[in-house]
């Protein structure tokens, strides 16, 4: 009779186990339960027995249960493989694997795919095939202990096999039951379907395009002598989104390395060591290939115990000797040991890029998706809007999709952003306000002679704090400085610097001065008094160590920073002696009010008009014409005077907008 594929291979496992279920006493049953799951036609004549005959009727079926085993399992090693015996074959030879360790995988294999075979083993009460004595009994190194199952044999450290749960058993991994299970074409394929595609997609960026970097050009060195030396990796750290990514490539670009990923894992909570295993497994087959490195994207949960379960020893070694060159990314750095910091070849800080990087980056996506647009606009996008390129690619992206132009890629930021920052929207700036004007700031500096000194002297290190009143046009000054010196500004309000995660303010105040420092740009800080209070009121640890961190870049940055209070008196001491200039900002005098009533509303008047009008500021008639335009009063002085007069009664809740500019 004509047995299938699925019959021998039972009968080969089974008469396999045979020795180890004799050394049970309800092995007599269990084999005449098997024996009832493989057919009566296995034993000829095989008669029905009872589970409660005695031992004497039970004697008669047994040796013919086991001489089919014997007879029908001889059968099985010379068929004709299945595919997913290739497939095995093919992961044995691949990891050099040993005979016992090839027994143990097959068996697993033929476990899972199996139906009868399951079905004959779960008449054995024990669960045999999940004990780690089945599999080295299979093995056949049953008197060895089980030192193939250890989590540093190869089994385990490339991920073949994994015990899910304590004590339950062992079993194939989901990335191994995949392969197994997969039809490959080849070889080739098989080998691909394991190592992956290397990421040698053609990208327009550059080592040139991250000269902002500071440690771009060591890192680029130090790589193209990467494949010499063991333990070689470099960590690049930063924000998502920042160009991690895209530098890991052009580092294995200019070394001439093909780059390979180290996938992330999609296997459940019961394999966390997947990309671990994959690590492992990569470095093993690639270490013979002159040409090959890895990239560790988002490598903080590898150094994280609780995600991996991994020791320190391990990661320490981990880092020490691998054979193929490694990459790693991480967006949080902070969670990482700094005894795993050390054993970096180098690590590389990134933050968002200039705006020449962005605008190229800019030019790349809406390119890519063609989205229309010229020089003037991508210089546009880039300086507006300071986000990472994986937003920027995003957002070309979704206007493709809706078939829409530069607008909708400029919706699709905004709502995004507004996403990421929990559903708060920021403030744009009041494109209204256009026209600025020296003449109307009451200071006890000379702001006007002030500029032309700075801007003539090109000297640059210098900074100021501008104090006063709300609305005397401490920011409007800022702006107007930078634009005089021909710089860029970057903004930087309370909101933006403080969290409520310990230390991540002091990493806000650093990334501000790193990334001010690399655009060259004035850097203004609104709402200083925030972030540099008076340290002997502090109640936190905390809030000493932001002002600590914020001093320490005053002293040494090279650029321009401004620094605007309506609270003087709450900055700390040692922060005022490192601003070049303190100016205060005054209300206006008789004379700038008359001069304010014809530059916001002209109206002309006469300081006796105005005498009893001594608190008012440029943000106080800014607020007042936007009031008259609504009401229709924009040219009525004595409806403007009643108004002004409100708002200095009400000077302790006005916020003024528009700060020393003029409304077109």
């Amino acid at each position: 009779m004509k047995y299938t594929y699925e019959q021998y291979e039972t009968c080969y496992y089974l008469n396999r186990l045979l020795p180890y279920l004799k050394t049970f006493k309800s092995i007599r049953q269990d084999l005449i339960g098997i024996a009832k799951n493989i057919h009566k036609e296995f034993v000829p004549g095989l008669p029905e027995v009872n589970p409660y005959d005695g031992d004497k009727e039970r004697q008669k079926v047994l040796p013919q249960i086991e001489g089919a085993l014997g007879k029908y399992g001889a059968v099985y090693p010379k068929l004709t493989p299945s595919k997913q015996q290739q497939n095995i074959s093919y992961l044995v030879n691949l990891f050099q694997l040993n005979a016992q360790e090839e027994s143990i995988v097959r068996f697993l294999g033929a476990v899972q795919d199996n139906e009868l075979l399951e079905r004959c083993l779960n008449e054995v009460h024990t669960d045999l095939e999940e004990k780690e004595e089945t599999l080295t009994v299979l093995a056949g190194c049953h008197h060895m202990g089980f030192p193939i199952l250890n989590e540093n044999a190869p089994l385990r450290r490339f991920g073949i096999l994994c015990m899910p749960h304590f004590r339950s058993g062992f079993k194939l991994t989901s990335w191994a039951q995949g392969f197994i299970h997969t039809l490959h074409k080849n070889d080739a394929a098989r080998y691909k379907a394991i190592v992956g595609d290397s990421l040698n997609e053609q990208d327009e960026l550059t080592g040139k395009d991250f000269l902002y970097v500071e440690a771009a050009h060591l890192a680029l060195r130090l790589m193209k002598q990467a494949k010499h030396h063991k333990g070689f990796n470099i960590l690049l750290y930063g924000d998502p989104g920042t160009g991690k990514t895209s530098f890991a490539k052009v580092m294995a670009k200019a070394a001439k390395l093909n780059l390979y990923p180290v996938g992330v894992c999609n296997c459940g909570e019961e394999e966390k060591n997947y990309r671990l295993q994959q690590f492992y497994r990569k470095q093993f087959l690639l270490k013979n290939v002159k040409n090959a490195c890895l990239l560790f994207d988002e490598g903080e949960d590898m150094f994280s115990s609780l995600e991996t379960r991994t020791s320190k020893m391990e990661i320490n070694n981990l880092l020490e000797n691998n054979e193929v060159p490694v990459i790693w990314t991480t967006n949080k750095i902070h969670r990482m040991d700094p005894a795993f910091i050390r054993r970096f070849t180098l690590a590389v800080y990134f933050n968002e890029p200039p705006v020449s990087v962005r605008q190229k980056i800019w030019n790349k996506y809406l390119t890519e998706n063609k989205i229309r647009c010229v020089k003037e606009d991508t210089l546009m996008l880039a300086k507006k809007y300071q986000v990472p390129p994986s937003m920027i690619a995003g957002a070309a992206r979704a206007a493709r999709m809706a078939k829409g132009d530069l607008n909708t890629v400029k919706d699709h930021l905004s709502f995004m952003r507004q996403a990421m920052q929990g559903g708060y929207k920021k403030p744009e700036e009041n494109n209204m306000l256009l026209e600025f004007e020296p003449e109307l700031l009451n200071t006890d500096i000379n702001l006007d002679r002030l500029t032309q000194q700075i801007a003539q002297l090109g000297k640059l290190n210098f900074s100021l704090c501008l104090y006063g009143a709300s609305g005397t046009g401490k920011s409007a000054y800022a702006r107007y400085l930078a634009e005089q010196l021909n710089l860029e500004i970057m903004h930087c309000r309370a909101s933006d610097l403080i969290s409520p995660y310990v230390g991540k303010t002091e990493q806000n105040i650093a990334r501000a001065f790193a990334q001010a420092k690399e655009n060259k740009a004035m850097l203004i800080f609104d709402e200083a008094d925030s972030f540099l209070r008076d340290r002997s009121t502090a109640m936190h640890s905390w809030e000493i160590s932001s002002v600590n961190e914020m001093l320490t870049w005053m002293e040494s940055h090279p650029y321009p920073f401004i620094c605007t209070t309506n609270l003087m008196d709450t900055l700390d001491p040692a922060s005022l002696r490192r601003f070049s200039f303190k100016v205060k900002y005054d209300f206006l005098t008789p004379r700038q009010v008359v001069l304010a009533f014809s530059f916001f509303f002209r109206v002309m008047i006469q300081e006796k008009d105005v005498a009893d009008l001594d608190k008012l500021t440029p943000g106080d008639f800014a607020l007042v014409k936007n009031k008259a335009e609504i009401l229709g009063h924009d040219h009525d002085f004595y409806a403007l005077k009643e108004m002004l007069e409100t708002e200095q009664k009400l000077k302790h809740n006005a916020y003024g907008s528009g700060i020393g500019f003029r409304a077109n």
